[in-house]
């Protein structure tokens, strides 16, 4: 039996979303596979569900020097080697393949040269003209290769309706740097529209502020953080609205469908934004850099007053089909 090794970091100052996203894979690939999460000393190791099979990279293993010692831990003729991360350019993936291991690497930016086996790359606005890649190498694009947990996945065939929005769901990844998510629940609390307010912060969320609003408003707001993937999908299929980034957290609510306001803020969710703004299937909020309350209050504005959003949700459903984890068993 093949064995897979998952390869992805995660803390406060690079996010969480390369780590969420192997997790996903792990749970595909688990139940066929020998399986083993590898990350590096300095990731956020909490969040890591217990029952994985970890193992840690010591910190003074370079990122160069990393092929190597892959080498030394695992079979390179046997092992297949997932991996998720920009620190994983060009040479890296040339190195990983020299030395025999089967490489998947997921991708956002569409800009380094691929050596890897099958570049994953989840955006609905890529496509193989946007690559520099082998000829050997096997590209799995657009959101047939949608990279989420199974029960996303199997929301995703649901339908839904909403006819009005009161309870909103804030969320802005694993780290939130720029604090987005309190920008956005003042903007919120501007309208009476809203009767509950739920935020869920990510492992590395480090900002206070929110704590204290939340005691000012105990009855309107409600902070989750850490959540299990069951737990999320639950408090998500509480809300009917969104506000959150074209990253991973973008898929699981079009999974679960609702009016999502979304944007980007660092360069991997640019692309996503594109490709979700051409499917009609978010509010589009562009680039959240500086964005303030007003801004956000703008839009949302805008977006209460819509009085249909069934061509919305119908756009989010026909972005997933049910064939999404036998595509990905099919890959290796």
């Amino acid at each position: 039996m093949r064995r897979v090794i998952f390869r992805a970091d995660g803390n406060a100052n690079t996010g969480l979303g390369h780590l969420y996203r192997l997790f996903a894979l792990y749970e595909i690939y688990k139940d066929l596979y020998e399986v083993v999460f590898v990350t590096r000393a300095n990731s956020t190791l909490e969040v890591i569900p217990d029952h994985y099979n970890k193992k840690i990279i010591p910190q003074e293993i370079e990122v160069l020097e990393e092929p190597n010692w892959l080498n030394n831990e695992f079979s390179s003729r046997n092992d297949v080697i997932i991996a998720d991360g920009y620190q994983f350019v060009s040479s890296y993936q040339k190195k990983i393949k020299e030395l025999g291991f089967y490489l998947l690497y997921i991708d956002d930016l569409a800009k380094e040269k691929m050596f890897a086996d099958i570049v994953i790359n989840h955006s609905p606005f890529v496509s193989k003209v946007d690559f520099n890649y082998k000829s050997e190498t096997k590209l799995a694009l657009g959101t047939k290769y949608a990279v989420l947990r199974p029960s996303f996945l199997n929301e995703a065939q649901d339908k839904r309706y909403i006819e009005k929005i009161d309870k909103a769901f804030v969320c802005f990844g694993g780290a939130d740097s720029l604090n987005l998510s309190l920008t956005a629940v003042k903007s919120l609390l501007s309208f009476t529209e809203f009767n509950e307010i739920h935020i869920v912060l990510g492992g590395a969320y480090k900002h206070t502020e929110i704590f204290e609003l939340n005691r000012k408003y105990p009855d309107k707001l409600f902070l989750h953080k850490n959540l299990s993937e069951a737990n999320l999908l639950k408090v998500m299929k509480q809300c009917n609205f969104a506000i959150a980034p074209a990253s991973t957290i973008c898929y699981e609510l079009c999974c679960v469908k609702m009016p999502i306001l979304s944007g980007y803020f660092v360069d991997n969710q640019e692309l996503i934004y594109k490709g979700f703004s051409r499917e009609n299937a978010i509010f589009k909020g562009g680039d959240f850099n500086g964005f303030s309350c007003k801004d956000f209050s703008t839009l949302i504005k805008e977006i209460l007053a819509i009085e249909n959003y069934e061509p919305y949700l119908t756009n989010q459903s026909r972005l997933f089909d049910s064939q999404i984890k036998s595509r990905f068993l099919k890959l290796i």
